[in-house]
């Protein structure tokens, strides 16, 4: 069995925004998430496992009144960690702990060039400007920033204005697609396979005119796949070989709830750490079959008889099976596109 890369943890579900593309809806904290003793016990478990790296978010992690204690516990146990934030709650203090905790880097939604766009899809007004001055304050105190934007239709022709604002910051950015999962989000917002690859060909436009230093750009796992034309927009040195829910990801919720990928629906669930210790979980030989136990034969619609389906496995399966109701069949693809077919 692989050893877990990655680990995307939602240590809370508390939010202060109302995210029109959150999947998991957030808001309210769950009213069963896990405890102090309960966090730092998984926090701890993860470092045994071994994890090399875990992404701490939520919701709003700086919600939760031990984020601090959760993060200190797994750097002291010499896993990597990420800190992913809205950017509303992050003040001098806060920034003060985020140095301490020597993050790879810190991750800012930010959904729009102007307030009236982003607010809009993260539901609060004055969002914006403090994503912002969060941006701001984490560059002028030396941390590593990266800028995370979602795609639906109210936002996806803001890409060139964002890309103006992030010229020359020193900043990642990396653009995803939303997925249809939770309830603030209507069908009618995802994008549509014209404006999915209209932002696949801003993107290999945007690499081509700007050197990744200044402008370091990346289409996220939900942006591809395999195009004649666009090529690689993964960030460079990487290259898509298939969904690694399960293989060498995972994610947990509040509550303790352990999927391959914290973007899949419940129905996707493999245990609870309060039931499994997470190692017993990962290693289990029967968990995460939706990659560990894939084949070519599960393939659906267009991939079934796609010539990288063997490997690509249907492209990023979140998105997939929010659009067509099975992780084997992705319409969200550059060769299907380019082929004719929607």
């Amino acid at each position: 069995m692989n050893a877990v890369r990655c680990c995307v943890w939602e240590i809370t579900l508390a939010c202060n925004l109302r995210c029109l593309h959150c999947g998991a809806t957030a808001g309210r904290a769950r009213p069963d998430e896990l405890t102090p003793a309960e966090a730092l016990c998984l926090a701890d478990d993860l470092s045994a496992l071994p994890c090399a790296e875990v992404t701490l978010m939520g919701g709003e992690l700086f919600l939760r009144p031990d984020w601090f204690a959760i993060a200190g516990r797994l750097r002291a146990g010499g896993v990597g960690l990420v800190v992913f934030s809205n950017g509303w709650l992050i003040d001098e203090a806060r920034i003060a702990q985020i140095r301490e905790l020597d993050p790879r880097t810190v991750g800012i939604s930010l959904d729009g060039a102007r307030a009236e766009v982003h607010d809009a899809q993260r539901g609060v007004f004055g969002a914006f400007d403090r994503a912002w001055r969060a941006i701001d304050a984490l560059q002028e105190a030396g941390l590593p920033v990266s800028v995370i934007t979602t795609l639906t239709r109210r936002n996806v022709y803001d890409l060139p204005a964002l890309a103006r604002l992030l010229l020359a910051r020193g900043i990642h950015w990396q653009v995803q697609v939303a997925s249809c999962h939770g309830a603030r989000m209507d069908r009618a917002d995802q994008l549509t396979p014209f404006e999915f690859y209209w932002a696949g060909t801003w993107l290999r436009l945007a690499r081509d005119k700007y050197d990744w230093p200044l402008l370091p750009v990346a289409g996220a796992h939900d942006l591809g796949y395999h195009s004649a034309r666009l090529g690689n927009l993964l960030p460079p040195g990487c290259a898509w070989t298939g969904c690694t829910a399960g293989l060498d990801t995972l994610g947990i919720q509040s509550h303790g709830g352990v999927k391959g990928c914290l973007s899949l629906p419940d129905e996707f669930v493999e245990g609870n750490v309060r039931q499994q210790p997470i190692g017993e979980l990962w290693h289990d030989p029967g968990a995460f079959a939706l990659n560990r136990r894939f084949t070519p034969a599960l393939l659906r619609g267009f991939c079934a008889d796609c010539p990288h389906g063997p490997t690509c496995r249907g492209g990023c399966s979140d998105l997939a099976y929010a659009v067509t109701g099975s992780p084997y069949d992705n319409p969200y693809c550059f060769y299907r596109q380019e082929a004719g077919v929607t």
